[in-house]
């Protein structure tokens, strides 16, 4: 993997970008993911020769698949899946693995922050009585029932999940990197 200080700014400029793009559009478009991979892997081999090549590789199969079964049920977006491959270009299995998983916990956070402004925005459906009926199926006859959102409920509504991915590797860059 190469040196902390050649990544730190492309890959903080790749996935702010790609956080702001999918705030306003709702999208990650594949131009940026691609771009992104490419430049990871250039300078995986700029640094660490055919090595370098090996880290990156393994880093975008990584990436890709801790966000795939979030994409496969659903939850997440094909760019976000390509966002997080990208990443691993730069950070290798290990760091990928580690910002995926924290990226993860930073969007759940946010998902139920987002459920709890149901509580406090009047005009939106509050999702909380689907996920109490969801919970007490699932005890009551040991099956899981997925009750879709209705119109207006604030879970209906799409998630730009590539800000947990921004806040999440930035947020593990800077715990497992001290810039001191």
């Amino acid at each position: 993997m190469i040196d902390k200080p050649s990544l730190l700014l492309p890959v903080l400029t790749l996935i702010w970008i790609a956080a702001i793009w999918d705030f306003r559009q709702r999208r990650i478009p594949n131009f940026l993911v691609m771009a992104g991979a490419a430049m990871g892997i250039l300078l995986q081999v700029i640094v660490a020769g055919s090595g370098g090549v090996l880290a990156a590789i393994t880093g975008l199969l990584v990436g890709l698949a801790i966000l795939m079964p979030g994409y496969l049920m659903g939850f997440t977006g094909a760019g976000d899946v390509k966002l997080m491959g990208s990443i691993g270009t730069f950070l290798g299995t290990l760091g990928v693995f580690q910002a995926g998983l924290v990226s993860i916990l930073v969007g759940g956070i946010i998902g139920l922050l987002f459920s709890a402004s149901a509580f406090f925005n009047r005009s939106s459906v509050s999702p909380w009585g689907r996920y109490g009926l969801m919970v007490r199926t699932l005890f009551t006859t040991g099956r899981p029932l997925y009750i879709p959102p209705e119109e207006g409920e604030v879970m209906g509504r799409k998630f730009p999940f590539a800000v947990s991915i921004a806040i999440g590797t930035t947020a593990w860059m800077i715990w497992q990197w001290p810039l001191a």
